[in-house]
């Protein structure tokens, strides 16, 4: 397994695949839900591959010149608990550190929080309801992460 940019429009394609069979269809959520998050900003777009087959995947925005939010994380049912999620994020922090440091901010469901946790994000305020999510218990965390400076 390897963690790659996407580069192709068809590795696009197949990582809003991923996203909306792992993140979306099973909560009965429209097909394109995935647009209604799309930010303004340089997007990053890792994946996770595995004998040429997407895996994971992340999708992350700059913001401004020092906060990046993660947008989407997922992976594969069969692969989850693998620390795939953890490679991918790890491999985000590692591509945006800067010689100033910059913040990874993120919207966590509240069945990820731990996750997040055990990568030293660390909550803000308490939980936020989306109308779309709530129907189904899912309610979202403010999570943050300084990424340190890089030292020269």
């Amino acid at each position: 397994m390897h963690i790659k940019y996407t580069e192709t429009q068809n590795e696009k394609d197949s990582l809003a695949q991923l996203f909306w069979d792992v993140l979306w269809k099973p909560l009965g959520l429209p097909r394109d839900i995935g647009s209604s998050f799309k930010l303004n900003g340089p997007q990053i777009e890792l994946m996770a591959v595995k004998d040429d087959v997407i895996i994971g995947g992340l999708v992350a925005n700059w913001l401004s010149k020092t906060v990046i939010e993660l947008l989407h994380i997922a992976v594969k049912p069969e692969f989850q608990k693998t620390s795939i999620g953890k490679e991918l994020v790890t491999n985000l922090i590692t591509s945006v550190q800067q010689d100033y440091p910059i913040i990874i901010q993120v919207y966590a469901r509240n069945t990820a929080t731990g996750f997040y946790t055990k990568l030293y994000f660390t909550p803000i305020n308490g939980y936020l309801e989306h109308p779309d999510f709530s129907a189904h218990g899912i309610k979202f965390q403010q999570m943050y992460l300084e990424v340190p400076e890089i030292k020269t």
